[in-house]
């Protein structure tokens, strides 16, 4: 034990050992086929286990596997730990969840039922055994990182553990690497190849180093196609290998010749293989996707983007998806970790241009460029893939991952080279633990909480309804709605009741209706944000859920609004409604829960200021009318009010506004409470500021002149609230004189 110890065996074992156990956490805590194409990569492995040969054109389940335009080799290796599953004769997908693509609907890729039974158990059981080969491979690999590290560090053992944990615990990598996708082994092969690379670069040329380069090379070239970026890595060490050797190198040699022979063999070997695979070379690996690139790089436009524009989008994307993304690309982790990343990063290339200025640092910075080479090649071929294919998301993190090595290396000689050496002890220590605990709470801070179906009810529902939708779907009422802004999110929050198992799957269907009648934003999913269909419902066990809806910029506001609330029996929302009525048997036409909807806009300036108050609660701060014609030609006069509340106030008013010939006589007139009924004063927020118009229409003929009256009336009894002017003055009959002897055409 004590040799290990002092060969640092030891603690790299620890370290493999946790790495593995973080790994199967991942893997077992995500719940099945919430991968990105997971199911797709699957299907690949599957079908070379059932059939013993590789995907066949023409085969009608093959043409079902999303993943065949991959190379075979990943797939080779788990298609064995398949074999022992009964997988049926058939493919059989997992039921999806219809609104994954609505992105306010769940998160969800596939329906998790309780219990499983036949072929689909054992398919499950077969998948998760295709993760743990995953998180087998990509704990193996931590090992060349820990080689590449201590090659470049040999004396700073800090930076090599720093390096190495920066590798085993990313947390996109982490995910990656315990799902069922190839980009788990093409990362494990950068990380092989890399090592190796950086071997040969510093020791000169081997014949047995150079084939193992080429192996990790052409395994990388049959696992996914962006392993063409490691090839100027791999001609660049070479180069450098021969370089730092030409005099000692045996030229005359035949096993010389053999190992170039060989390289050479292997490369094109590679490519013959992916030249032969007919769905590698229907879809990607062709010249038409080279001429694409080309065309759309020269006519400036990509999907209706600047080509400039459109690549710097995608490489936003990658940047930040490449530190965290999990589920079907669809789940984020906290945004303060995105920051620390992207810090992160720029500290390490303004330290790696400080290395450029140091001659004693120059060895480092040739095996640094390396692999910002790598990175680069990697970054470029991912963008011309994505201009090609005018899709900007085809340049996500994990598609990146095979750049991980190098970058964890890049980021630890960056801020080495800022450090000052008595900080660099407890740097990479603070470092180390800090992604270590990072990749571990991933699990459990963002993964686990997004698939958990809702917990059953345990508080009472604070506004109680009792709905059935059929025979044994109830509503059992929402908790207290918060107040929406116009253009922004409502949220409303629903308590459900099963009062017998169900077999359907039904849709709510969710619509804010405006004071107005219209709609103005919607929402279609499956309960428990897709995590909890109706058909897994527990009878007689009540849960409450809330609703995200996205409303549009142009409903009025503020306003009392309606979120209306129906079942269907589809996943179209034109479709069949379940019929919905009150436990008594009525028949309901719609089920409504009130909502306000605020506005965040800034209230126009009034054309006339003024301070007059209506009892404690109400502040007149402006007023403007205007002549205008109405409805059906008919003449008449807008009002617009410019209120403020002084205090939320506790009842709700109506607000008389007169045109009039005479003290006592109404010429025109508007008694309604605030924005036509819409906006009740009992809504107000203290020191909100609401604009309140009113139509007043003018009799036909010449109208006198004409004063301008406004006041505040109680909405229960015919009581004025009592009105001051500017100078606290009680205005007589709690009325405010507006305007005197107006002249209308």
């Amino acid at each position: 034990m004590s040799r290990l110890r002092q060969a640092g065996w030891f603690p790299l074992a620890l370290l493999l050992a946790a790495r593995l156990s973080v790994g199967l956490t991942y893997s077992l805590l995500n719940p099945p086929w919430e991968a990105y194409d997971e199911d797709g990569h699957f299907a690949y492995a599957r079908y070379l286990a059932q059939h013993r040969t590789l995907l066949q054109p023409g085969d009608p389940e093959v043409e079902q596997i999303w993943e065949k335009f991959q190379p075979p080799l990943y797939y080779l290796l788990i298609a064995p730990a398949l074999m022992p599953f009964d997988l049926g004769e058939t493919l059989q997908l997992p039921q999806r969840n219809p609104y994954l693509s609505h992105g306010d609907a769940g998160i969800n890729y596939a329906l998790h039922p309780d219990r499983l039974t036949g072929v689909a158990a054992q398919s499950v059981w077969a998948l998760y055994t295709a993760r743990i080969v995953g998180v087998l491979i990509s704990t193996l690999s931590v090992w060349f990182v820990y080689g590449t590290a201590r090659r470049l560090w040999p004396t700073d053992r800090g930076a090599t553990w720093a390096a190495t944990l920066l590798y085993a615990f990313w947390p996109q990598f982490l995910f990656i690497g315990s799902m069922v996708t190839n980009d788990a082994l093409a990362t494990a092969l950068a990380a092989a190849g890399l090592y190796t690379a950086v071997i040969l670069a510093q020791d000169g040329f081997r014949v047995q180093r150079a084939l193992w380069l080429g192996l990790w090379l052409v395994g990388a070239l049959l696992t996914k196609l962006n392993a063409f970026a490691l090839l100027p890595v791999a001609l660049g060490a070479v180069w450098l290998s021969w370089r730092t050797t030409v005099r000692q190198i045996n030229w005359r040699s035949p096993l010389v010749w053999f190992a170039v022979v060989a390289l050479v063999a292997l490369l094109v070997a590679a490519l013959l293989v992916l030249n032969s695979l007919h769905f590698v070379t229907a879809q990607v690996f062709q010249a038409r996707t080279v001429t694409e690139f080309l065309r759309l790089t020269r006519e400036g436009e990509v999907a209706q983007y600047s080509t400039t524009i459109f690549a710097w989008t995608a490489i936003k994307y990658g940047f930040r998806t490449f530190f965290a993304s999990f589920g079907w690309g669809n789940l984020e982790t906290y945004s303060w970790l995105y920051s620390a990343w992207g810090l992160g990063a720029v500290l390490a290339v303004a330290g790696l241009g400080r290395l450029i200025f140091r001659r004693s640092a120059f060895n480092h910075l040739v095996l640094l460029s390396l692999m910002s080479l790598h990175l680069l090649t990697l970054v470029v071929l991912a963008v011309a893939l994505a201009i090609a294919q005018q899709d900007v998301f085809l340049v996500p993190g994990r598609y990146l991952l095979p750049g991980l090595p190098a970058l964890s290396c890049l980021l630890v000689g960056g801020w080495r080279a800022l450090l000052p050496a008595s900080w660099r002890g407890w740097a990479w220590k603070v470092i180390g633990v800090g992604i270590v605990i990072v990749g571990w709470a991933m699990p459990l801070w963002t993964i686990t909480p997004a698939y958990l179906r809702p917990p059953p009810l345990t508080r009472e529902v604070e506004v109680t309804s009792s709905v059935l939708f059929g025979e044994n779907i109830e509503l059992l009422g929402y908790n207290r709605t918060e107040r929406a802004i116009a253009g922004e999110n409502a949220h409303v929050e629903l308590c459900w009741q099963a009062r017998a198992s169900l077999t359907t799957n039904y849709s709510i269907f969710l619509e804010v209706a405006g004071p107005d009648g219209q709609g103005y934003g919607r929402l279609t999913t499956y309960p428990g944000h897709g995590n909890y269909p109706t058909s897994v419902w527990v009878a007689n066990t009540p849960f409450c859920e809330r609703y995200t809806i996205a409303l549009g910029e142009t409903v009025p506001a503020p306003a009392t609004a309606a979120v209306h609330v129906a079942l269907l029996t589809s996943t179209d929302v034109n479709g069949e409604q379940l019929s919905a009525h009150t436990a008594t048997g009525e028949p309901l036409a719609t089920v409504a829960i009130p909502i306000v909807v605020g506005s965040s806009a800034k209230p126009p300036s009034p054309t006339h200021r003024v301070n007059y108050r209506f009892g404690e609660a109400l502040s007149l701060t402006g007023y403007d009318y205007e002549f205008k014609t109405g409805p059906q030609s008919q003449p008449g006069v807008l009002v617009r009010l410019y209120w403020e509340a002084r205090a939320a106030p506790l009842e709700d008013y109506s607000i008389f506004v007169h045109l009039r010939d005479a003290p006592t006589n109404a010429y025109a007139q508007s008694d309604t409470p605030p924005r036509n009924g819409w906006y009740p004063t009992s809504l107000w927020q203290a020191g909100e500021q609401v604009v309140d118009e009113h139509w007043l229409a003018l009799p036909t003929g010449q109208p006198p002149p004409l004063d301008l009256y406004v006041g505040v009336v109680r909405a229960d009894r015919p009581e004025r609230l009592p009105a001051l002017e500017a100078g606290g003055q009680r205005a007589v009959n709690d009325e405010i004189v507006l305007e005197n002897e107006l002249v209308f055409p």
